[in-house]
C-alpha cells in the first residue's frame, strides 16, 4: 500500500577559503570583516536550499557550519572572537533560514554554531514550513578541537513532522555506528546529516540499510540522499553548488514484496518492523559499556585533552595555518593517503 510521496533534498556548496581579513590567524584580521564574510556564507546556503524548495523539496539539509567560523573555533589566543561571532550571527542565521522555509514551505535542516546560555553547541537545526524552529541536535561526538570552545550534546532527539520523524547527526558522529542507531530506535525515519567530511556512497548505504532510514548526507562533494535498499536516490556529484532531490514513499520503502521468504517465516512484511521485534537488547549490552573489553588492547590516556597537550597541538595547528597564510606548503593534511 502506496503512502504519501516525500520529496527529500540535499545541498552542495564547495570549499571556499576564508579571506584573509575575515581569518583570524592573519595580521590584518577585522572582526567586521569576519561578520561580514560569515553573513555572506549564510547567504550563499540560504541561497541553495531555495533552490531545492523550487526542486519541490519536503525537507532540504545544509552542510556544516553555514557561517563558516570554525577558524575562529580554534583561535584560542583570543576565544572572545568565536564566541562574539557565534552570539552575534544566531538571529540571523535563524532568521534567514526560517524565511526560506516559510517562503517555500518546507522543512529545513541547518548545521551551524548554536549559543544556549553560557555554552556553544556545534547543532543541527531543524525548522518547520512555517519558518519556525521545531528543535535542535546537538553534536554529540566532537572532535578534540570542537571541545576547546563547543559542549558535546548528549542524545539523538527526533522529531515528528508531516513526513514523517526526523533526526540528525553532524560530521564526526559518522564514525561512531551507534550514533545513527540511536536515531533509528528513536524512531527516526529520515536522518539528515550536514558534514564538512564527505560521506563514502559504501557508508550512506550501509547505515540506510542497517536501519532501514532515509540519510541525506549535505558537505562539499557527492552531498547524497540514500534509500533503505541501499540504493542512492540523488547525488550532486562534483559540482561546486548544487542542490539535488528525490521523490520517496515512506511508507512503502521498507515493505518486502509478497513472495519474501522472511516475509512468510516471520508474518511481518515491514523489514524495519522486523528489524525492531526481532531485536536481541539483552545480547547487545557490551555497546554501552564505558570500558569494553576492546579497550583493554590500548594502554590508558593518549587523548590530547589536557591544557598542556591542547597548547601544544594549537601552537601546532597555528604554525601551520601561518604556514598558508604565506602562501607556503602546509604540513598537515585532514585526510591520510592510501599508502600511509
Amino acid at each position: 500500500m502506496a503512502g504519501k510521496p516525500v520529496t527529500l533534498g540535499t545541498t552542495q556548496m564547495g570549499w571556499r577559503d576564508t579571506p584573509e581579513e575575515a581569518h583570524p590567524y592573519s595580521d590584518v584580521f577585522s572582526l567586521d570583516a569576519a561578520r561580514a564574510h560569515a553573513r555572506s556564507r549564510v547567504d550563499a546556503h540560504a541561497a541553495l536550499v531555495a533552490r531545492a524548495g523550487e526542486m519541490g523539496a519536503d525537507i532540504a539539509v545544509t552542510g556544516e557550519d553555514i557561517a563558516s567560523t570554525s577558524y575562529a573555533l580554534t583561535y584560542l589566543d583570543d576565544t572572545s572572537i568565536f564566541q562574539t561571532l557565534t552570539r552575534e550571527l544566531h538571529s540571523y542565521i535563524v532568521e534567514t533560514l526560517g524565511a526560506v522555509a516559510a517562503r517555500h514551505r518546507m522543512h529545513v535542516v541547518a548545521c551551524f554554531y548554536e549559543p544556549e546560555g553560557d555554552v556553544i553547541y556545534n547543532s543541527a537545526v531543524l525548522f518547520g514550513r512555517d519558518g519556525a524552529v521545531m528543535g535542535s541536535y546537538h553534536k554529540v561526538n566532537l572532535p578534540i578541537y570542537e571541545t576547546w570552545q563547543v559542549k558535546n550534546g548528549d542524545d539523538f532527539p527526533v522529531f515528528e513532522t508531516d513526513i514523517g520523524v526526523v533526526g540528525m547527526l553532524v560530521c564526526y558522529d559518522e564514525m561512531w555506528p551507534e550514533a545513527s542507531a540511536s536515531l533509528a530506535m528513536n524512531g527516526a525515519q529520515i536522518i539528515c546529516h550536514p558534514s564538512a567530511a564527505s560521506i563514502p556512497d559504501w557508508k550512506m548505504k550501509t547505515r540506510a540499510m542497517d536501519h532501514q532510514v532515509f540519510y541525506i548526507s549535505s558537505t562539499g562533494l557527492h552531498s547524497m540522499i540514500a534509500a533503505p535498499n541501499a540504493k542512492i536516490l540523488a547525488d550532486c556529484g562534483e559540482q561546486d553548488e548544487a542542490a539535488a532531490v528525490a521523490e520517496v514513499d515512506l511508507a512503502a520503502a521498507t515493505r518486502a514484496p509478497e513472495n519474501f521468504w522472511e516475509y512468510i517465516y516471520s508474518g511481518i512484511r515491514d523489514h524495519r518492523e522486523r528489524h525492531l521485534k526481532l531485536r536481541r537488547a539483552e545480547a547487545y549490552r557490551v555497546l554501552s559499556d564505558p570500558n569494553p573489553p576492546a579497550l583493554k588492547q590500548f594502554p590508558p590516556g593518549g587523548l590530547a585533552d589536557t591544557p598542556e597537550a591542547i597548547r601544544e597541538a594549537y601552537e601546532k595547528q597555528k604554525a601551520d595555518y601561518l604556514r598558508g597564510l604565506r602562501g607556503e606548503k602546509q604540513l598537515y593534511e585532514w585526510r591520510w593517503s592510501e599508502e600511509d
